[in-house]
């Protein structure tokens, strides 16, 4: 009789609590999708499309930052690349930033990287299976949850996350897939981006190492056109890179696993640099939506706090809708993967 009666108090015991009726029996709902049959086999899907669309990169040297001060007019003419003995002369750098110099040469370990920015759908998967909040975010018709609906336009659209989001993603998928995936460095970004070598003649990361709009950028009709009302659009509708990589500058920033500091070229190793060990913003490279594309854009670093986005008189949070991320795979590419 008293089991009974207890019973029957429970649900009202836990509309008194903070977690409440409505919130217990979403998650539990939420629990019960997670384990179900059809999301243990997107989660299989997911694996699998995730282990398809990698490109590997074979270990090397490179000059990590902006290498222009390195280039003469006969390595110019000739693209010849400078090897790791290179000295700075009196040559003009590529790019107007400061935190991208003096450029470090650095060798890193073979690896290898998504092809594509994680989806909207791709997260979706990680969402269900590990019983997350629905994102996008839903709820009021108030300014944040605006900005987020306009966003997601397609379950092909690059996912706009948190550092934390992304980093958990990359981890979950190593998790499932038995493998050490994680947020690629931003030397393994720029290595990759930059098709493993210094180019002059390659001041874009594409095959012919030159911006030919409509073909390896958006035009601004077509750009238009895409993005509509959303902030990014559908992943690989361009050209990929020399290595396989799609949208490596454009369709907004990728999230970096370092911490983010001015000179951490300067202080950090020369083998496998992960940047500096604590911080306060978290690196991202690409570029902005709003900017035109420039040369040598994939020597830029950009940086912002991990979890607090853009705020608006310091009340209002605005969500980090431009800011993507791609996964890397840290073990050697496997001969079958190069051939």
């Amino acid at each position: 009789m008293q089991t009974g009666r207890m019973l029957r108090l429970f649900p009202l015991m836990l509309l008194s609590t903070g977690l409440g009726g409505c919130e217990w029996w979403a998650q539990r709902q939420a629990d019960k999708l997670a384990q179900s049959p059809e999301t243990q086999a997107k989660v299989k899907a997911l694996v699998a499309k995730s282990l398809k669309q990698l490109s590997p990169v074979q270990s090397g040297g490179f000059w990590l930052g902006d290498f222009g001060v390195l280039m003469d007019d006969h390595a110019k003419q000739n693209d010849i690349a400078p090897g790791a003995n290179a000295k700075p002369g009196d040559n003009l750098p590529f790019t107007i930033d400061e935190d991208n110099k003096p450029p470090k040469w650095v060798e890193l370990d073979g690896f290898s990287i998504q092809q594509y920015k994680v989806t909207y759908g791709d997260f979706d998967v990680y969402v269900a299976a590990n019983a997350l909040p629905v994102h996008p975010p839903q709820g009021k018709d108030d300014v944040f949850h605006r900005i987020w609906n306009r966003a997601r336009t397609a379950d092909d659209v690059p996912a706009g996350v948190s550092w934390q989001q992304a980093k958990g993603y990359c981890q979950w998928l190593g998790k499932v897939a038995g493998l050490p995936f994680e947020l690629p460095t931003e030397a393994q970004w720029e290595y990759a981006a930059s098709n493993r070598t210094n180019s002059y003649r390659h001041p874009f990361p594409t095959k012919t190492g030159l911006l030919e709009m409509g073909k390896t950028h958006p035009t601004f009709q077509q750009k238009k056109a895409l993005l509509g009302k959303g902030a990014l659009y559908p992943v690989g509708r361009y050209a990929a890179s020399p290595l396989g990589l799609h949208d490596l500058v454009g369709d907004g920033f990728e999230w970096m696993n370092d911490w983010y500091a001015a000179d951490s070229y300067r202080h950090g190793p020369a083998k496998n640099p992960k940047g500096p060990a604590s911080g306060s913003e978290k690196v991202l490279r690409g570029m902005p939506v709003d900017e035109d594309f420039v040369a040598f854009r994939h020597l830029t670093r950009y940086h912002n706090d991990p979890a607090v986005s853009l705020s608006h008189d310091g009340k209002k949070t605005f969500p980090f809708v431009w800011e993507s991320f791609r996964c890397a795979l840290n073990q050697p590419p496997s001969k079958a993967q190069t051939k």
